[in-house]
């Protein structure tokens, strides 16, 4: 029961914080990020907060000052809505497994695009 509720508590948090970034936060360093999960400590008292930026690598450092600089009011706004008894720290983490499957995505369109011009070759003799 209790995984049930940190669950459904951990996708408020992380729609609240997408939304709150597209619609009420003006800096403009956390322009490309993407929420991508929010994981719960089992205390409720520090959230991890994964994110990636969207449309390649921006300044890193940056989009973290820009996400550490909005904390307060990310907090203050998940206090007002979700009535909590702890309101967890927020953490910000760059989250690189899409980099990570995209790089793996390209080279497995390289060894096909490699396969295919073997054929291609080898059809020839």
């Amino acid at each position: 029961m209790d995984d049930k509720h940190k669950g459904r508590l951990e996708e408020s948090i992380h729609q609240m914080i997408a939304e709150l970034l597209i619609r009420r936060v003006k800096d403009p360093r956390v322009k490309f990020v993407s929420i991508t999960g929010v994981e719960l400590s089992k205390d409720y008292s520090v959230a991890k907060i994964l994110y990636n930026i969207v449309g390649g690598n921006e300044d890193m450092d940056n989009v973290k000052k820009g996400l550490t600089s909005c904390r307060g009011f990310i907090r203050s706004q998940i206090k007002r809505k979700l009535r909590l008894r702890v309101i967890p720290e927020l953490v910000f983490i760059y989250d690189s497994s899409l980099d990570r499957a995209m790089a793996i995505e390209e080279l497995l369109q390289q060894i096909q695009d490699d396969d295919q011009s073997d054929e291609k070759v080898g059809g020839n003799d």
